[in-house]
């Protein structure tokens, strides 16, 4: 039977890539139901931590949206029950946590869209103080939600470099693996390129981060 080494190895990355998927979807869900528990018993610094952690580990279509969607409506009650600083917390973490999750991509933008004008709000509430002019508010408002929702897009370059390089530096080692290790002749002599070529993904991997 004829071997496949490329086929074994493209499904041995797969494997990995749903293992990590599924490690991640199984934190945020753990973090959702103690989030859920928190909010219950109106546990709020609980409640915000779990949540936010929640969305720390976010995987397309997961729990981690759902606690996203959560928090977003809990800031919203608060702000409601006027409590303007819980809120403003709230909802920061909401808007920051989904930034800090893109990569190719921006998660969620429809909940970053509903948050961002409250934000701004909240935080000209914050600085000019509720005895403030309606007036002066509201543009202090627009002056922050304008700072908010200038176009900034994922940089695609950077992000790209990053997950090929990532990519990249674990090809190799698989790679090293399976080729290397598995030949009778174990010298170091024919490990040099393999060696380079982790060296090189690894490089691209950390140039791609501190690029973007």
């Amino acid at each position: 039977m004829m071997r496949r080494p490329w086929f074994n190895l493209l499904c041995g990355l797969l494997a990995a890539l749903i293992f990590l998927a599924g490690m991640a979807e199984y934190r945020a869900r753990t973090e959702l139901a103690l989030a859920r528990t928190a909010a219950a018993s109106a546990d709020d610094d609980a409640a915000l931590r779990h949540y936010s952690r929640a969305i720390n580990w976010y995987v397309p279509f997961g729990s981690a949206g759902t606690a996203a969607e959560e928090l977003l409506s809990l800031g919203f009650k608060w702000r409601g029950q006027g409590r303007e600083k819980q809120a403003l917390i709230a909802l920061d973490r909401v808007r920051s946590m989904l930034y800090g999750s893109r990569s190719l991509y921006t998660p969620r933008t429809d909940l970053i869209d509903r948050a961002e004008p409250v934000i701004a709000e909240l935080r000209a509430l914050e600085k000019l103080g509720p005895e403030a002019a309606p007036d002066q508010l509201r543009t202090q408002a627009r002056i922050y939600l304008e700072l908010m929702t200038r176009h900034a897009r994922p940089r695609t370059g950077p992000a790209l470099a990053a997950t090929g390089g990532f990519v990249l530096w674990v090809l190799a080692a698989f790679l090293f693996i399976f080729r290397f290790f598995r030949r009778k002749d174990t010298s170091w002599a024919g490990a040099w390129p393999w060696a380079v070529l982790w060296m090189s993904g690894f490089a691209l991997w950390l140039g791609g981060l501190a690029w973007s």
